[in-house]
């Protein structure tokens, strides 16, 4: 197995750490972050020599980050070899997508129960800074205020831990996300929430529901696009 980019060379981990914080939760973080956002590209390697050099940390948090980065199916440890930045697995993708619809419409069912104006204004003020991202071309922002918005209806329905379930299902295709922000699709994602939060501010929960659904399907839509055009980023 061959590495496109060693991590060491990766701008994007530029990193200091905050002794006030969990070292090993610091590092997961600034991996996954880089992983996700693919300015570490699938088959990159993962030096942890390198990385701690980088970070200035020791051995141990760095080895246990990635093993946790292994269980989220986003690093691959090849004996001998090193590890390395996992490829999107097709074979994962529709299981992946269907625990993190699933839980999300059913949070989305309970927010509704309890929706108020308060909660509508919390929603739209994330949308107001979706659309300045998009218009400062500030794309890690929109991508934060977009876990913002989904992350809100757990918040609001009392269901925080419901999230951590979502979010380890959706890190598994976030990839694919930015993927298609590549392809232009971001401003279609802004309209999805608005129509979504405007159902959900008039008090139709069916509407709201099906709203969210589209937009969540959307990505398996853009799917066959997606592979065609970054075929080095997939595996079957």
């Amino acid at each position: 197995m061959q590495a496109d980019k060693d991590v060491a060379e990766a701008p994007a981990l530029d990193f200091r750490i905050d002794r006030k914080r969990p070292v090993t939760d610091q590092v997961y973080d600034a991996l996954k972050a880089a992983i996700i956002s693919v300015r570490l590209p699938p088959r990159a390697s993962v030096s942890e020599n390198r990385i701690c050099g980088q970070f200035g940390v020791s051995r141990t948090p760095v080895r246990n980050a990635i093993i946790r980065l292994v269980e989220d199916e986003l690093i691959e440890v090849f004996p001998q070899q090193g590890s390395f930045v996992a490829p999107i697995k097709l074979s994962n993708i529709k299981d992946s997508h269907f625990i993190r619809r699933s839980l999300e419409l059913a949070v989305l069912d309970e927010a509704a129960r309890i929706w108020t104006p308060a909660l509508t204004a919390q929603s739209q003020a994330i949308i107001m800074s979706q659309k300045a991202a998009l218009a400062n071309d500030d794309i890690e922002q929109f991508h934060r205020d977009d876990e913002r918005f989904h992350h809100n209806f757990s918040v609001s329905a009392g269901l925080e831990g419901v999230w951590s379930a979502i979010r380890g299902a959706k890190a598994r295709i976030d990839r694919l996300h930015r993927l298609a922000a590549i392809e232009g699709r971001l401003p279609k994602v802004i309209e999805e929430h608005v129509a979504v939060l405007d159902a959900l501010a008039a008090g139709r929960a069916i509407e709201a529901r099906a709203a969210l659904s589209y937009h969540l399907d959307r990505i398996l839509d853009l799917q066959g696009v997606l592979v065609e055009r970054h075929k080095t980023y997939f595996a079957d």
